[in-house]
């Protein structure tokens, strides 16, 4: 962490691969407080910025830090619907807080703590330890360390799996999702078609020293555009990798790779 004068200060967050992201202010980041990234998460309104003390929201217009919530493990991962913001956690399972509690000031960011609630759905949850959650109107999904749950609606239906090495996911509108998984050194993209029971196999897996992915390589993240595919039905995936961007349409697997220098 590093300071300049007077009020001045760099707000320094790091992520696992040891990449820095800074946040340099006069006024918004009242305390300096270095910590590990985690991830990301926006809306029209405001970034959710899950760290390994805690949350913090920032306003997406004046970029200035206005609510907080300090937790003793942190949020592995943060996403958000258009009345909840859900955190996981790494032995808790997941917590929420409602949209409506979001309030503050540039000068006095507020501590939300009294608004964390547990997600405690009455169908349970393969793990406690979260990995990542991502969602879809009511849909919610989360990979843990045991495998993938999703849940239909407020504390409803949970669809699940037991899957050991489960990193991210994405969940479109329809009830397709995806997620990365990787056992031994082979990293792996898994494509489920719905999300209405259990299952054991995906529908569809991209490994790592297969027809697309470069053997050796890691799979970070993943990002999904719906019917976006040349066949105007399938979804378009874009993969960020330990060797650059893969963009693959599902529907031909036709894909391109852009390296990184």
């Amino acid at each position: 962490m590093a300071t300049a004068s007077g009020i001045n200060c760099y707000q320094i967050w790091i992520e696992s691969n040891n990449n820095q992201w800074v946040e340099y202010s006069e006024v918004e980041w009242s305390v300096c407080v270095p910590g590990l990234l985690n991830q990301i998460w926006t809306d029209n309104e405001y970034i959710f910025v899950a760290v390994d003390f805690g949350l913090e929201i920032v306003d997406l217009f004046s970029e200035s830090k206005i609510a907080y919530i300090p937790y003793l493990t942190g949020f592995n991962t943060v996403w958000a619907d258009n009345e909840k913001i859900y955190l996981g956690t790494t032995n808790s399972g997941i917590k929420y807080i409602y949209k409506t509690c979001i309030s503050g000031s540039i000068s006095t960011p507020y501590d939300l703590s009294n608004c964390l609630l547990d997600y405690n759905s009455p169908y349970g949850i393969s793990s406690p330890e979260i990995k990542y959650i991502h969602g879809n109107g009511n849909k919610l999904m989360c990979c843990t360390s045991s495998g993938i749950d999703i849940y239909w609606g407020d504390f409803g239906y949970r669809s699940t799996a037991t899957i050991s090495g489960t990193r991210k996911c994405f969940m479109t509108s329809t009830g397709k999702f995806y997620y990365t998984s990787i056992s031994g050194n082979v990293w792996s993209l898994n494509k489920v078609s719905k999300c209405l029971w259990d299952w054991s196999q995906p529908d569809y897996t991209y490994s790592t020293g297969g027809d697309i992915l470069a053997s050796g390589i890691e799979i970070n993240d993943i990002f999904v555009t719906e019917r976006t595919a040349a066949n105007g039905i399938d979804d378009t995936i874009f993969l960020a990798t330990s060797s650059g961007a893969y963009i693959i349409d599902s529907g031909s697997n036709n894909y391109n790779i852009y390296y990184k220098e």
